[in-house]
């Protein structure tokens, strides 16, 4: 052949290796574009997890900032929380007082430290009934943030190789 086209045998090889990446990428999970996470079906945004990372960056005070993998672990435990927590969660004068130094803050950025602040007041029992409820629900984690964690209740790194590449094709 003459020119630069690829034979049809390397063109098929390049298409294959694509099409498996491309597989290999999107199997990470169910996964929605835009997503740090979903729990039982709802979604927990990028945007809503960094907006709520910059917003406490102020109560850093010379340590490192809160990263996004603890802002995406309270978020994942939100609703589990303030359902434990009911009426004897932190009002917004509560959680204002406590994060006095965000002139602005969101109502997602209240609603993590609401949820931060509720599990310190929760009794044993509450905690181990969060837990059951957690084991059971389907939490899927972007691996861009990490893994979660059941036995630690966290969102946490995981290692860099996540991407696992399909079976590799052999081209006749």
């Amino acid at each position: 052949m003459k020119g630069t086209a690829l034979a049809p045998s390397k063109h098929l090889s390049s298409l294959t290796l694509l099409l498996g990446a491309t597989l290999a990428l999107s199997s990470c999970g169910t996964q929605q574009a835009g997503t740090a996470a979903i729990v039982d079906g709802s979604a927990i945004s990028d945007k809503d997890v960094q907006t709520v990372a910059v917003e406490l960056a102020p109560l850093a005070q010379g340590q490192p900032p809160i990263s996004p993998g603890v802002v995406l672990s309270n978020m994942i435990l939100q609703p589990y929380v303030l359902a434990e927590a009911g009426k004897n969660a932190p009002d917004d004068t509560q959680v204002r007082k406590a994060i006095a130094k965000v002139a602005k803050p969101s109502p997602l950025t209240m609603d993590v430290v609401r949820t931060n602040l509720a599990i310190q007041t929760l009794t044993p029992e509450s905690k181990a009934s969060i837990l059951t409820k957690l084991a059971k629900a389907k939490i899927t984690v972007n691996p861009r943030y990490g893994a979660f964690d059941i036995k630690q209740v966290a969102v946490l790194p995981i290692s860099p190789d996540w991407i696992k590449a399909g079976p590799a094709s052999v081209a006749k």
